[in-house]
């Protein structure tokens, strides 16, 4: 018989305890047994064929025949494996409201992820820079506006499970996660910027709400809103939105003016211009150097601490390049040169960065003048770690 107790085991783990849970889990559970009882008869009837000696084969043939199973290969055993899993993840998707046990799963087992996708009401997400596309097992796309993303928040390569697909107007019922050590952003959303007017009394975008300022593949840019969009003045609040994966220079229609939040939502001044005019944040150097004018590159997860590496670079009086470090898309050593093409000196901060960051930079640290390794994310490691790209010393010092 199919020792089913691995797949029962698994459920529990990932089970909660709350009411709905444990009617879930125990409605899964029952399919897994059926499967497993559907399995164990074909067994016996394997066993009574093995059970006939030599004597009864010889009498004649008027004896009832027993009907003959294959023995179970190591292919029909797999094959029942799925199907019990399968039947598991519909019972899952098919319960309303909350997907907590299927969450638990799929975070705990990966690979369960990607078999949601077997199933034609499952779609994988494919975002985009205004709303989002999504794609089931047969290639049918379906599309969402802005508000529909503004409601589920669906990251790129999510799962979600879609009703009444083949009408004009699909509806999402279930939104899964996909395991977070695969996900990867192929889109970049600067949200709640507030809208200007430059001298040539043009209406353009370069600061949100916070004072955050826009940036676009770590440079300074100034979005100007198109002459087509309507009901936008000075002060209004705008989401913009771009594709992650550089192409050359970024232009001005390469970005889209994805939300304007209703004006009775935002209610935001715009940072006073006394504010851009102040002074840059002052460091006061540990070490003793000179840049000389020469780059340095810094690559650290989600561009953190920008203002106060670039204001270490300039006490040495240097110029930053900034790129992030959490890249995850295919050939990151050809990414990674491209980005840093004009750098003189390559510092990665160790605590946030990727794996096959430091193994793609590996690959092409030869192509700077130095390279080095900030142990965390301290003003003086990272200052220290130039130092070290500068003077030719080891890259990387333990302790």
């Amino acid at each position: 018989m199919h020792d089913y107790r691995k797949e029962v085991q698994q459920l529990l783990d990932v089970m909660g305890n709350s009411e709905q849970e444990l009617t879930l889990g125990a409605k899964a559970i029952q399919l897994i047994l059926q499967m497993a009882a559907k399995g164990s008869s074909a067994e016996v009837i394997e066993e009574k064929r093995a059970s006939v000696t030599p004597e009864a084969e010889s009498k004649p043939a008027v004896q009832e025949v027993e009907p003959v199973v294959d023995e179970p290969t190591e292919e029909s055993k797999e094959k029942a494996k799925i199907d019990r899993t399968s039947q598991t993840l519909q019972a899952l998707l098919s319960e309303k409201g909350d997907s907590q046990a299927l969450d638990n799963w799929v975070q705990k087992d990966p690979k369960i992820f990607e078999r949601l996708f077997d199933m034609v009401m499952v779609y994988k997400v494919s975002t985009r820079r205004i709303g989002f596309k999504a794609y089931n097992k047969n290639n049918k796309e379906l599309r969402f506006r802005e508000t529909i993303r503004n409601q589920f928040n669906p990251k790129n390569g999510d799962a979600i499970l879609v009703s009444n697909a083949h009408t004009d107007s699909p509806r999402i019922t279930k939104l899964i996660r996909r395991p977070a050590e695969s996900y990867y952003p192929n889109t970049v959303t600067f949200d709640r910027g507030v809208v200007e007017v430059n001298t040539d009394k043009e209406l353009i975008v370069k600061r949100n709400v916070s004072g955050k300022k826009l940036r676009v593949d770590g440079e300074l840019f100034e979005y100007k809103i198109p002459a087509q969009a309507y009901n936008i003045h000075e002060g209004s609040i705008v989401r913009l939105r771009w594709y992650a994966q550089p192409r050359g220079e970024r232009q001005n229609e390469d970005i889209s003016l994805a939300w304007v939040y209703p004006e009775c939502q935002e209610k935001v001044t715009t940072p006073a211009p006394k504010k851009e005019k102040g002074p840059k944040p002052q460091y006061q150097p540990t070490i003793e150097f000179d840049l000389a004018g020469k780059t340095v590159g810094i690559v650290v997860g989600r561009e953190l601490y920008r203002d106060k590496y670039e204001a270490i670079i300039e006490a040495h009086n240097g110029k930053m390049l900034m790129v992030d470090a959490f890249y995850h898309r295919r050939a990151p050593e050809n990414y990674f040169a491209r980005r840093l093409s004009e750098a003189d000196y390559v510092i990665m901060v160790q605590n946030q960065n990727k794996h096959n960051t430091s193994y793609a930079l590996a690959k092409i640290k030869d192509q700077f003048q130095g390279f080095a390794v900030a142990k965390n994310l301290t003003g003086i490691q990272v200052e220290q770690a130039i130092y070290r790209a500068v003077k030719g010393l080891p890259a990387f010092v333990a302790g």
